[in-house]
């Protein structure tokens, strides 16, 4: 009785587990490298964002002058870019007036910041002006845009219908 219990026992443990359904697997698709989306993201649109927030608080022209002149560098690189997007050289002469327009905006707020003086909140408005039209030019709410993720995720799922 003892080696036939040793023997279930050890044919038990042998034995392959209990089927389980497998979980359903989600295909994870990454966007595709869109250079000029990242630098914005990572170089532009976090200087402005600190910008924004600290001159809508307590601004302290100290720290809105070093984010200014991160985001003029930013605007210089962006001025400077070998290729951008677009699909005519009419385009590119807009994509390039609009990094220039951004530019001139960043340096007055530079200029205002690094002196210690109230902001000019129109010089602020103005660079979120450029970014809005530029956007809007390059971006028309209409048109999905594969570099921005909740498009991303629309253009997945057949885009707009």
């Amino acid at each position: 009785m003892m080696v036939n219990a040793c023997v279930v026992a050890g044919m038990a443990s042998c034995a392959a587990p209990p089927a389980q359904s497998p979980e359903p697997r989600v295909p994870v698709v990454s966007p595709p490298d869109f250079p000029l989306a990242r630098f914005m993201r990572e170089q532009v649109n976090v200087p402005f964002s600190f910008v924004m927030l600290e001159t809508a608080t307590a601004p302290r022209a100290r720290r809105v002058h070093r984010a200014a002149s991160v985001l003029r560098d930013a605007a210089r690189d962006l001025m400077d870019w070998s290729d951008p997007p677009v699909g005519s050289d009419e385009a590119r002469q807009v994509f390039f007036a609009y990094a220039e327009d951004l530019e001139n905006h960043v340096a007055r707020l530079e200029d205002v910041s690094s002196q210690e003086t109230d902001f000019d909140a129109t010089t602020i408005e103005q660079i979120r002006h450029t970014c809005n039209d530029c956007h809007h030019f390059f971006r028309p709410a209409s048109v999905l845009s594969p570099d921005v993720a909740y498009d991303w995720l629309a253009l997945d799922h057949g885009g707009i219908r």
